[in-house]
């Protein structure tokens, strides 16, 4: 079984970031351990919106190796911790995306 390459979009809105800093930071090495690099980071004023009304959204698109491995991050003791500090600093939306299969 060939595994695909897979996306966490992350959708949000921060409504402290002072307070937000900690869980911004505490991400990467959380990432590094399961394979996840960020390939987008887009502050909501920074996004061109070229169709529809702009939610004022930032957004973090993440690839890993597989959706299996972006689910292991996701549910990992480490990252359960990581996310109890973005607690009470905003609305997030969360997707797995998993890539199309090459052609």
């Amino acid at each position: 079984m060939t595994h695909r390459p897979a996306f966490l979009v992350v959708q949000g809105i921060v409504t402290d970031r002072e307070g937000f800093r900690a869980y911004s930071e505490a991400l990467p090495p959380i990432y590094r351990k399961y394979g996840g690099h960020y390939l987008a980071v887009a502050p909501a004023p920074s996004i061109e919106i070229l169709e529809g009304e702009p939610e004022r959204r930032s957004l973090v698109i993440a690839r890993f190796d597989s959706a299996e491995a972006a689910r292991t991050f996701w549910h990992s003791p480490e990252y359960a911790e990581a996310k109890r500090l973005r607690e009470g600093k905003g609305t997030f939306y969360v997707m797995l995306v998993e890539a199309l299969p090459e052609a």
